[in-house]
């Protein structure tokens, strides 16, 4: 399956662009959490409450930042920022209710923040909770992360084609408009159809040359088209506009892994995690560096880093479950997997590796069970892949 993992790992970036702070030390306690020392309470500023958080994440400690802003707000109601970057700390660390809350407080505060409903609606679709998902990304257009979900939710409800058909009519009916185009290129993206995303990108900067959700949207189709030199143009030409684009960043960084610069990826991807090291973007990039380099463990720390600080990262999960299969710990490649399903159970790719890994325990029926999910995909090379793997076990299909 080696062969295979460049084409699994393949993921949309939708991460949280934060930024970064030293270490800085605390005071232990006896129930698990590291509360932060006395000077804390002396911090009026909401920067600087965000950067001691930071400083935590940093040093590994979760637990610590999520009480510092607790603390922070307590003395300092809000501030929309610091109650922000908190629910986004609950909802990473799995602790929906109090995430939940947090969104709808600030929602009725601020209705028409994009980032909250986006943020809510991710958290109903964990939670399988899926009207109340789509309605909270549609409350969050134009916010183009939203797409990706709206066709995972719409395919569940199996109306994906009119859905479709309604972002393509709006695009098609304000052809001056970057951020329609900018959508349904996202659409295209999010249905694997590479080269009508870049168009429809292309055609968002002709009429936005500085969009930096178009110029990385683009990049990522040329990359899934394997156009590396054009990708890393565009890229180059995204952090010109911004150097501090974390997005663009971690997909220059993931452009030179590929490509054999690793030194490159190495300064490129830590900058991107130095800039946002409570995201797991940069870290899975770094993750893949350390494979290419041959440190497998090291590789396996920074997959797990990332699922620490989001522990919903599909990709996470996949390539943990790559690392331990290919080093022949089937054992915790299948764990991995089961773990990542319990948590995003459309996932294709953690379907087909699933099955995979049955059919060389000699597990027939269940490695059938999960090829045939995995050929629910709308990536069209996972469905090969899982085709071919249920048609060599000679089973039937349900």
């Amino acid at each position: 399956m080696k062969d295979r993992r460049f084409r699994l790992c393949v993921a949309l970036l939708v991460g949280l662009p934060l930024c970064f702070g030293a270490g800085a030390r605390a005071d232990e306690t006896g129930m698990g959490y590291t509360l932060p020392n006395a000077a804390l309470s002396t911090i009026s500023d909401p920067n600087d409450a965000l950067r001691f958080a930071r400083e935590r994440i940093y040093d590994h400690d979760l637990p610590g930042a999520v009480v510092a802003l607790q603390r922070y707000i307590t003395n300092h109601p809000e501030e929309a920022n610091v109650e922000r970057f908190l629910g986004d700390l609950y909802f990473g660390s799995g602790d929906l209710h109090d995430a939940e809350s947090l969104y709808r407080q600030m929602i009725d505060s601020y209705p028409l923040d994009h980032d909250l409903h986006f943020r809510l609606g991710q958290l109903y679709a964990i939670e399988n909770r899926n009207d109340e998902a789509m309605a909270q990304f549609r409350d969050s257009l134009p916010d183009v992360q939203s797409i990706y979900f709206l066709v995972l939710l719409h395919q569940r409800k199996g109306d994906l084609t009119a859905f479709r058909q309604q972002m393509q009519q709006a695009a098609v009916t304000h052809p001056a408009n970057a951020e329609a185009q900018v959508e349904a290129a996202q659409l295209f993206d999010a249905l694997y159809l590479p080269r009508d995303a870049a168009l429809e990108f292309s055609r968002a900067l002709a009429d936005s040359p500085n969009s930096l959700d178009a110029l990385q949207g683009l990049a990522l189709s040329q990359t899934q088209e394997r156009a590396y030199t054009s990708a890393a143009a565009t890229l180059t030409r995204c952090l010109a506009l911004d150097p501090s684009s974390y997005g663009c960043l971690v997909a220059l960084g993931e452009l030179d892994v590929d490509a054999g610069k690793l030194d490159d990826a190495e300064a490129t991807l830590d900058r991107a995690y130095r800039l946002a090291p409570e995201g797991p973007e940069a870290l899975i990039g770094l993750g893949r560096l350390a494979d290419a380099r041959g440190d497998w463990q090291k590789g396996v720390a920074l997959y797990a880093q990332a699922l620490y600080v989001w522990r919903y990262d599909v990709d996470a999960y996949v390539e943990l479950a790559f690392d331990y299969e290919e080093h022949g710990s089937l054992d915790k490649a299948q764990d991995t997997l089961l773990q990542g399903l319990s948590l995003a159970p459309d996932d294709a790719r953690m379907h087909y590796m699933l099955g995979y890994i049955y059919r060389e325990r000699g597990e027939s029926a269940l490695a059938l069970t999960q090829f045939v999910a995995a050929e629910q995909s709308l990536d069209p090379d996972i469905v090969r892949f899982a085709k071919e793997g249920a048609d060599a076990l000679g089973g039937t299909r349900q």
